[in-house]
Formats: C-alpha cells, sequence, structure tokens
C-alpha cells in the first residue's frame, strides 16, 4: 500500500494526541504559552510527569519551546493550532454522534484500563 507510511504518521500523531493529559496540556497551551511549572500547576499534575508528556509533544511537532530567560516556554505550532480549531469545531457540531460511537467508548476503556494497569 503506497499510504502506509502516512497512514502510519498519522496514527502517531492521533496517538500522541489522543493521551487525555497531552491534550489536557495542548488545550491549555492553546490558551496561552507556559512553562513545565506553570502548567504543572495549572493541571495539579506532577512537574515531571507534564515534561515527560511534553517531550512526546515536542517530538511529535505538536508543541515549540522557547527559552525566556533561564525558563522553557511552551507553545503549541501554527501548523497544529490550525488543526485543532478544526477539531474543536468538528466535535462541536458533531459531538453526539462521537460520544455515541460503540467503536471509541471501547477504544477508551481499553485506554483507560491499560493506563489502570500501569499505574498499578
Amino acid at each position: 500500500m503506497e499510504n502506509k507510511p502516512l497512514i502510519l504518521e498519522l496514527e502517531s500523531l492521533f496517538s500522541a494526541l489522543s493521551d487525555y493529559t497531552r491534550l489536557e496540556i495542548v488545550l491549555l497551551l492553546l490558551e496561552r504559552e507556559a512553562s513545565v511549572q506553570e502548567i504543572s500547576l495549572s493541571l495539579n499534575k506532577s512537574q515531571s510527569l507534564i515534561s515527560h508528556h511534553l517531550a512526546c509533544l515536542r517530538n511529535c511537532g505538536v508543541v515549540e519551546v522557547k527559552k525566556r530567560g533561564k525558563n522553557s516556554i511552551y507553545s503549541v505550532t501554527n501548523d497544529v493550532k490550525a488543526i485543532l480549531d478544526q477539531a474543536i469545531s468538528h466535535v462541536s457540531k458533531h459531538s453526539k454522534q462521537i460520544l455515541a460511537c460503540d467503536i471509541v467508548k471501547e477504544d477508551i476503556k481499553e485506554r483507560e484500563e491499560r493506563d489502570l494497569m500501569r499505574s498499578l
């Protein structure tokens, strides 16, 4: 299949965005730029957890970082802002259908169970 590399790359991008904590981070960064410390305080999560997720988001090109003095300040890349603006618009129009999808519900349930097992 000619599109296999593209499919794998898109799957990886959407996987990076499908994690609950990473989505929380991205949505916060859509509102404003922030440091690890600010994100940690806003989301009430440890700085090490936030740093871990930011590394993933950075590696996937979802967020970028710039230095401001001694602090690293994170923001969502312009390309991803455009994608997320479209996604948010889509969700606002189709939320009932999305939330009613049994396949998605099962995927979320499996992910939550997997995350629970990892945390034990």
